[in-house]
């Protein structure tokens, strides 16, 4: 994943490098590149990376697992969190409520298709939770594989 990012980031600055020779600004220094670069672009690209790779438990997933998904981390990942810790959700219209206003509203329909409501799992946000998931967990985005994988093992230590 690490060489399809950075080549769409060399990609998207090349563009960026190549958009801007004719025009008059040419005190761009390096940080201005990388900047309009990501920030013109990334709206664009890295939501629909995210929609097709991953899901979102939003009732098991911990505050550090929305960081995979652009502009959701910190703020609207821990008003979901908080909200689902008090009250699980039960379908989408909860979880937008959840949120205060439009705009955060707005910037998490950008991952509609990844977002996933399924049943409270204690378990699960206790291994989430613990030093080894931390290390062994890796990528930061939600896995329902791994989730499975980590009921199975839960359940023939029972």
């Amino acid at each position: 994943h690490r060489s399809i990012t950075m080549r769409l980031l060399l990609f998207l600055l090349c563009f960026t490098l190549v958009s801007s020779w004719g025009t008059s600004n040419l005190s761009w220094n390096r940080r201005d590149v990388m900047v309009s670069t990501i920030g013109g672009m990334s709206a664009a690209v890295f939501p629909a990376i995210a929609n097709a790779a991953a899901q979102l438990d939003v009732n098991n997933s911990l505050a550090r697992e929305y960081t995979a998904f652009p502009g959701l981390y910190p703020t609207i990942a821990t008003k979901l969190v908080k909200a689902a810790k008090e009250k699980p959700f039960t379908k989408k219209a909860d979880i937008y409520n959840a949120l205060d206003s439009d705009i955060e509203k707005e910037r998490l329909r950008q991952y509609d298709a990844a977002l996933v409501i399924r049943k409270p799992d204690k378990n699960l946000q206790q291994f989430k939770t613990s030093q080894i998931c931390k290390y062994e967990c890796g990528n930061r985005v939600s896995s329902s594989y791994r989730d499975e994988q980590i009921r199975a093992v839960q359940a023939a230590r029972r």
